[in-house]
């Protein structure tokens, strides 16, 4: 009977072992190449929506100011042109003053960080109430470093909400309409202006926070 051939192998047990584990290693630094691409390209996206978001706010926030701005106008030329005694205006002014002030913060809340045109938004825990959900039910988030209008509770939002009605009142009653105009040109754009800066302070957080998660 012939013998089958013997097949000397070259390589030793520790050098065929240390082939195996090169070989699974080299299987796993793959797969966590792949997770460092998908990582770095959710990463560029939520950059990427970060960055968006703050676009979205700023143009809705400069669309606002100049509606508002053209409800101020044309309360002027409505007066002038009718001659409408001051008291008569005089709800509306203050309604102008009042309302972006008071909503600025819910509103900056809702459009900040991303558009949310549904849902509830708060300042912290909401009241239990059968008409309100629960605090772990918020639609919108709560944004960092909110409050972002006048301190962290409503009562300086009031305050300023009124101060705002006042003054516009007073100056169409006192000045003119064209004066009461020009307030209710700067206000809405000095709210921009904060809002803005709110913005761009929110979309750099979240781009720190994502940096902190890549390290």
């Amino acid at each position: 009977l012939m013998k089958a051939p013997l097949i000397i192998s070259s390589s030793t047990p520790r050098q065929n072992a240390a082939k195996a584990k090169g070989g699974g290693g080299a299987g796993a630094g793959e797969e966590d190449q792949g997770q460092n691409a998908q990582w770095r390209q959710d990463a560029r996206l939520a950059r990427q929506n970060a960055l968006m978001d703050v676009v979205k706010c700023v143009v809705c926030w400069t669309l606002g100011a100049f509606f508002l701005a053209g409800i101020a106008w044309a309360i002027a030329h409505w007066t002038v042109s009718l001659a409408v005694p001051p008291h008569v205006v005089a709800p509306w002014w203050a309604l102008l003053g009042f309302m972006p002030v008071w909503f600025a913060e819910p509103l900056l809340q809702r459009s900040a960080a991303g558009l949310y045109l549904r849902g509830t938004c708060g300042q912290g825990p909401l009241s239990l109430c059968p008409t309100s959900p629960t605090p772990f039910a918020l639609a919108v988030p709560v944004l960092p470093g909110a409050p972002w209008f006048c301190g962290p509770t409503p009562l300086p939002r009031l305050a300023a909400s009124a101060a705002a009605a006042v003054v516009y009142v007073a100056v169409e009653w006192l000045v003119s309409p064209l004066a009461a105009a020009v307030a209710g040109t700067v206000g809405p754009a000095l709210l921009l202006l904060r809002a803005a800066h709110a913005a761009i302070w929110i979309c750099e957080w979240r781009l720190n926070l994502l940096w902190r998660k890549q390290k």
